[in-house]
């Protein structure tokens, strides 16, 4: 992948984000990869050296090594620090990096760093729980614990003091801890044998691309369509609603509603749209998606 540094920022951050500092070891997959879309994972390993990522967008991946690096240097008792274990499975040697657990006797609590929005932390994140469960239990199998808890330690980039305070459903600090749901260690076994499948089927043929299997739509983070009643001069919405029918019907009985109109908000997949995958231009489903919205 080509770095650039279009706002020319220091060489020292160019040098720090050219570096690698991720790397699986001699495993087959890890436990990123098999939790990721397969269209995605193949679609970077074939284009890697066509790929290209400005500097000044990677300010929360570097963020983020650094907090590994400084994390890794702290020493508690009972506690230990961005270990990486492996684990042979279903024929396949599988990686994965748990970046803090803490031990007591038998028992293991296993915390994660994640950098977020404020936004997301307040959705659903399927894939924390996919991780966390797989780390759980490559630590049972390998060491013999009893995990008792699984955590992400989130660390809200875009957090607002203003907004905590006025809003009690808004994360209260900027830094939270999410509690993430344990998994019976036969589902997560039977999930990591079907992760690794879909992954290994992806590999076969050298001419893949319109046979890859497309991503979901929880895998390309659909955003569902909706209609924003807003008003003249304020930004966000005042309320959100699935059908313009009754977006209408509300809009109607409202003292001042010369004031307000209705905003359609069209539905998209946000992680292709904004190339959060790193592929959209080389994806065919992505591709087909752009051409049906022009058709419409």
């Amino acid at each position: 992948m080509k770095i650039t540094n279009k706002f020319n920022v220091p060489e020292t951050l160019l040098a720090l984000a050219s570096k690698q500092y991720y790397s699986k070891g001699k495993a087959d997959f890890s436990v990123t990869e098999i939790i990721s879309p397969p269209r995605i994972q193949r679609l970077r390993t074939k284009h890697y050296h066509e790929m290209e990522q400005d500097v000044s967008d990677m300010l929360w991946s570097l963020l983020g090594s650094a907090l590994h690096v400084v994390a890794e240097r702290s020493e508690i008792a009972n506690h230990v620090n961005e270990e990486r274990l492996f684990l042979d499975i279903d024929g396949v040697t599988l990686s994965g990096a748990i970046d803090l657990q803490h031990i007591d006797g038998k028992n293991v609590e296993i915390t994660d760093y994640k950098f977020t929005s404020a936004w997301a932390l307040r959705a659903d994140k399927i894939d924390w729980a996919q991780q966390q469960n797989i780390y759980g239990y490559m630590v049972e199998k390998l060491k013999g614990l009893n995990v008792t808890s699984l955590r992400i330690c989130a660390f809200v980039r875009d957090w607002s003091r203003r907004e905590a305070q006025r809003n009690p459903d808004y994360p209260q600090a900027p830094i939270q801890i999410v509690h993430i749901p344990l998994w019976p260690m036969e589902e997560t076994e039977k999930y990591i044998k079907e992760r690794i499948d879909v992954h290994r089927s992806s590999k076969v043929s050298a001419d893949w691309d319109e046979e890859l299997p497309e991503c979901t739509s929880d895998e390309r983070w659909i955003r569902e369509e909706k209609f924003a009643l807003k008003k003249e001069g304020r930004k966000t919405a005042v309320k959100l609603f699935d059908d313009i029918q009754t977006a209408t019907v509300f809009l109607s009985v409202l003292k001042d509603k010369d004031k307000h109109f209705i905003e359609h908000r069209k539905g998209e997949p946000i992680r292709c749209v904004n190339n959060f995958c790193g592929v959209n231009q080389w994806c065919s489903q992505y591709k087909k998606t752009e051409e049906e919205n022009e058709n419409e």
